[in-house]
């Protein structure tokens, strides 16, 4: 019997990957003032944690979804 990834394993990493993103988001912000001439580290960094909250939650949603 083969064993393939399920979607509950393709869920699982998705929610590791969003936990990476969360952790690494900030330390980006710090070195992006000087690509986005004009824009306040504080503004991409709230729109980045906005993007962040949508994402876990439509994550958290699927896993209620997602039957196996």
């Amino acid at each position: 019997m083969n064993r393939t990834v399920g979607p509950r394993e393709s869920l699982a990493a998705t929610i590791v990957a969003l936990g990476v993103l969360a952790i690494v988001v900030p330390l980006v912000v710090d070195r992006m003032p000087s690509v986005a001439t004009g824009m306040s580290p504080a503004f991409i960094l709230a729109g980045m944690s906005v993007l962040i909250g949508i994402f876990v939650v439509i994550a958290g949603i699927m896993s209620f979804i997602v039957k196996d």
